[in-house]
């Protein structure tokens, strides 16, 4: 799984699937949840959110505990950087995709320029296995 995610994020999407995951880190982000007994979950926002048989799922793993939901900070900048970096490749430039994430120019730069020494690395990395391979 992607290192950008925190381990407590990576159980909740191991135990209920990265829709379910998602959500609940939507909705309860960076605040601490009871976690009710399976019996009670029915009666519990959990099933409003996820639905029955997810949220008994989470109360039989977590139950009676309180469980620390993620921020997933990290995740939000991977997606909004991958996103800037579809728009820089289809022609937007970098002082319209400050404007529009809100950054400066200078942030902006080291994003594209990051992702491009990413690639470069990765593509003479590729080359390398090559050399050795025949």
């Amino acid at each position: 799984m992607n290192s950008r995610v925190t381990k407590t994020y990576q159980d909740l999407t191991m135990l209920l699937g990265v829709d379910a995951a998602d959500k609940l880190v939507a909705e309860y982000r960076g605040q601490e949840l009871y976690i009710p007994e399976p019996s009670r979950a029915a009666d519990h926002k959990l099933s409003e959110l996820l639905g029955d048989e997810t949220a008994r799922r989470l109360c039989h793993y977590w139950q009676g505990d309180i469980l620390t939901i993620p921020m997933q900070q990290a995740k939000k900048i991977a997606a909004r950087n991958a996103e800037m970096i579809k728009k820089h490749e289809a022609g937007t430039d970098k002082s319209a995709l400050a404007k529009a994430y809100n950054l400066h120019v200078r942030t902006v730069r080291k994003i594209i320029e990051q992702y491009y020494n990413e690639q470069a690395r990765a593509a003479y990395k590729r080359q390398q296995l090559q050399l050795f391979d025949q």
